[in-house]
């Protein structure tokens, strides 16, 4: 009882020394539209009208707010604090939300905390890791999200699961293809928690604005016709190949096909985060998931050795963040070598139920 006691002080002091330390930092253009947005809503006002947000925000820029409005479970509640307090606030849940992933993902047995600590070292150096803190970016939420549902799918908790993947719609953009392949492993317990999330999410954006949609996707259209710039996804490296898309549609394709052969988590997720047609380096930290689950410590040092490597050429050559996907493509290509046997024996039984049809045709 004693030694849970230390353990919650420890806890608390290093809470209190990262909100501290959070204050040297200014709060970010990213940020300033999730505080803003929260604000506009306890005022009434349209969070996805940008004349707003730059009115709350003056004399600060912002971007637009370019989320579903059921994040407002994040928002709303930043609004109450000033901005600096809120940034604070923010970031220090960010921060504790990291560890929390890693711990999920790593899973740590006794004897282990040397481990423990360099994987967290390591993941803490990872370039995007530094992106998104820097940026102040809500991929730190949609991290330990992801690692709660694969615990949960690891440990059997399927209503934990199914929870996690439904509140992990925050980020739309990287959940598409992952819930294809999960959702129809839940049991029902799971379907029925993702459910039930989903529905009090919505509930909640509703009942705060009930035309989001249509604003949301005004707001986000921009996203749409710069579909592929400069975005570490297969659309980004086709436009800086062909100027085009036609090379994105077919790796797309190929990518997709692959996932016939490996409907594993860390799979779909690794091979989902190629596809979005808007996806950031910062959002790259979901390679957490198979790295800790999955690769071990050799592929999590070659992502954070090559993440550096990238950087440089980046500030050398002035190129976007579109580069960044051969994190990714390490990624999959990993995991591809690691699973060949079970894709091989999957292709085998797809030969043998194509020639029992032709048989009996």
């Amino acid at each position: 009882m004693r030694g849970l006691k230390v353990r919650i002080l420890v806890l608390t002091i290093s809470a209190l020394c990262l909100f501290v330390l959070n204050s040297y930092l200014e709060p970010h253009y990213d940020f300033n539209s999730f505080w803003g947005a929260g604000r506009a809503l306890l005022q009434g006002r349209n969070p996805y009208d940008y004349e707003v947000i730059q009115e709350i925000l003056y004399p600060r820029a912002t971007a637009n707010f370019n989320y579903p409005l059921y994040i407002a479970v994040l928002v709303v509640p930043l609004g109450l604090f000033d901005l600096e307090t809120a940034k604070n606030i923010w970031l220090t849940v960010s921060e504790v939300l990291f560890i929390l992933s890693l711990y999920l993902l790593r899973r740590p047995v006794r004897g282990s905390t040397g481990g423990m600590v360099l994987s967290t070292v390591a993941c803490a150096a990872f370039v995007p890791t530094l992106i998104a803190l820097y940026d102040q970016q809500t991929s730190m939420f949609a991290l330990f999200l992801l690692s709660v549902a694969h615990y949960g799918m690891q440990r059997g908790r399927h209503g934990l699961a199914g929870a996690a993947l439904a509140l992990s719609l925050i980020k739309p953009q990287t959940m598409v293809l992952l819930l294809v392949v999960t959702l129809p492993r839940l049991r029902r317990k799971g379907l029925v928690s993702f459910a039930i999330t989903l529905a009090f999410m919505l509930f909640i954006a509703f009942g705060l604005m009930n035309d989001w949609p249509y604003h949301w996707w005004t707001s986000a259209s921009w996203i749409t016709r710069e579909a592929g710039r400069a975005v570490p996804t297969v659309w980004g490296l086709s436009w800086f190949l062909t100027s085009g898309y036609w090379l994105g549609v077919l790796l797309a394709l190929g990518l997709l096909a692959t996932v016939l052969l490996n409907t594993e988590f860390s799979y779909a997720l690794t091979v989902g985060l190629l596809l979005p047609v808007y996806v950031k380096p910062y959002d790259l930290i979901l390679l957490f998931i198979p790295a800790l689950s999955r690769g071990g410590g050799k592929l999590l040092g070659a992502l954070v050795a090559t993440s550096y490597a990238l950087l440089l050429y980046v500030a050398l050559s002035g190129r976007g963040g579109d580069i960044f996907i051969l994190l990714t493509a390490i990624t999959l290509g990993y995991l591809l070598y690691q699973d060949r046997s079970v894709m091989v024996d999957r292709v085998r039984c797809y030969c043998t139920r194509i020639k029992r049809i032709a048989t009996r045709a």
